[in-house]
């Protein structure tokens, strides 16, 4: 009994080498990549009808430049140092706060979106992130667009980049605020 145990298995053997044959070894390596720590991200609250905006944010200033769906988008405002942006670019900086934006008319998503910059710095809040979409219902992402314009023209916001795919891709913006004055 012992010799058929042995044949079968020199026969699974045999099978197996013939799987595999042609076929190399995987290179090794001793990197680690842990996944970056998420957290606890609080949502943005709904801004009441009578609430004051605090930002003019205008449509169109000059050239206004139409955002593509799959464009990368990055914004870095004057004394960022390019550290701090490449930490930002590449989502190494916790987030505090989200923003969605699909869905809403142009009107909504900047009344939204001034009561959410409003909340982060009242907050205290250093990094958040807003997901716009790709306006992938036929036509061109417009929020994408707007925030691009917008978000320019808020003195508060220090520099804006398309987020890793983990976080929403070129439908989505990490933005980083100021840093919040100690009283």
């Amino acid at each position: 009994m012992t010799k058929n145990k042995q044949n079968d298995n020199s026969d699974d053997v045999a099978l197996f080498r013939e799987a595999i044959a042609g076929t190399r070894p995987l290179k090794k390596t001793n990197k680690i990549v842990p996944d970056a720590p998420r957290q606890n991200i609080r949502v943005a609250r709904k801004p009441a009808e009578d609430e004051n905006v605090d930002y003019v944010l205008s449509d169109f200033a000059g050239e206004f430049n139409q955002s593509y769906a799959e464009e990368v988008l990055a914004y870095r405002g004057n004394g960022v140092q390019q550290r701090l942006f490449k930490k930002l670019k590449n989502g190494q900086i916790p987030l505090e706060s989200r923003l969605d934006m699909h869905g809403m008319t142009v009107d909504t998503a900047r009344r939204f979106l001034n009561q959410f910059i409003h909340d982060c710095l009242s907050a205290r809040y250093r990094c958040v992130i807003i997901v716009h979409g790709k306006g992938s219902r036929g036509g061109q992402p417009v929020l994408k667009s707007m925030l691009n314009h917008w978000l320019k023209q808020i003195p508060d916001i220090l520099a804006f980049s398309s987020a890793l795919s983990r976080d929403g891709g070129t439908g989505a913006l990490y933005v980083l605020l100021k840093k919040p004055q100690i009283e």
